[in-house]
């Protein structure tokens, strides 16, 4: 899917069964530092609520990790080209050439040391695919997170749902 595994420094690979129980902790440990900082975001994934679906995204080959040279997990997100239940509810059954970002999260250690950014950037220069879309979505009530994709980036499409339940979609075309 990539076309080279290296960025700044860090590995990116695809993740293994192993490397769940770091995935889970840099998710749940991401979820409740939006959550301190007063953004209602990934309450259910902090509940344990995905912990299933963490796991079956593994097993699928749809998650990937950053690492860094002593094998710390740096950064964590899925990515995949075929539509899941939530991309469906939030973009609409699509056919077109697109991948999905899901749950990128990097380890609070690695805060304003720009590897979101970097991360996104590698993505969009070593990722092999023509004419079609990068797209992922964030909650509507996060400033900060919706400006860093702007700053990215990413076009803002459109707000799906209302009040809290209401979600910002970006895409970034190739």
């Amino acid at each position: 899917m990539f076309k080279t595994n290296i960025f700044d420094g860090y590995v990116v690979r695809k993740a293994e069964i192993d490397d769940y129980n770091g995935i889970i902790d840099l998710l749940k440990a991401a979820a409740k530092w939006v959550q301190a900082k007063g953004i209602n975001q990934w309450g259910y994934l902090l509940a344990g609520g995905e912990d299933l679906e963490i796991k079956s995204d593994i097993l699928a080959g749809d998650t990937y990790i950053v690492e860094n040279e002593i094998k710390d997990i740096v950064a964590a997100f899925n990515m995949s080209s075929k539509q899941n239940e939530w991309d469906i509810e939030m973009w609409g059954k699509r056919a077109d050439n697109a991948y999905y970002i899901h749950r990128l999260a990097v380890h609070e250690n690695y805060h304003h040391k720009q590897i979101g950014k970097q991360l996104l950037l590698w993505i969009e220069e070593n990722i092999q695919m023509k004419d079609g879309y990068i797209r992922l979505d964030c909650v509507g009530n996060n400033p900060k997170l919706n400006n860093f994709y702007k700053r990215a980036g990413f076009t803002f499409v459109q707000y799906v749902g209302e009040g809290e339940e209401r979600f910002s979609l970006y895409e970034k075309a190739f």
